[in-house]
């Protein structure tokens, strides 16, 4: 029964709940040299907002597959994965979408910073903890 539960909870938690957005992050990890199509997308949770709600700044990460398009045998060459932590900021006033991925969590929490300045954060300010 508490193993039902737990696989509830980390479907739950790792649910994104908006079909575009989870398509947005999957193009833009294609396009950055990774396999979008098959990556794990996990805690995708609205980190910050402006009133009254055009400006919105989610977080996420993501296990991603490297597309190393130099490997010409895959047989000698085991595929690799990495841990992104990514940022997304959606400007539904501007219908602009801007993600940013980065393999050290540091980065993403510098960027949190810029792109949350003035706005409200959820978990009272800890959302990427």
């Amino acid at each position: 029964m508490l193993d039902l539960i737990r696989k509830l909870r980390d479907k739950w938690n790792n649910w994104t709940g908006d079909r575009e957005l989870e398509f947005a992050i999957r193009r833009h990890l294609s396009a950055n040299g990774h396999f979008g199509g098959t990556a794990k997308l996990q805690n995708v949770k609205l980190a910050a907002v402006q009133r009254p709600g055009w400006l919105q700044v989610y977080r996420f990460d993501a296990i991603a597959k490297v597309n190393d398009q130099s490997q010409d045998d895959e047989a000698d060459h085991p595929p690799r994965y990495v841990q992104l932590y990514g940022l997304v900021r959606e400007d539904v006033r501007h219908d602009m979408t801007t993600i940013r991925t980065f393999e050290d969590p540091e980065h993403r929490r510098e960027l949190f910073a810029q792109w949350s300045d003035d706005l409200i954060q959820l978990r009272g300010g800890r959302a990427l903890s």
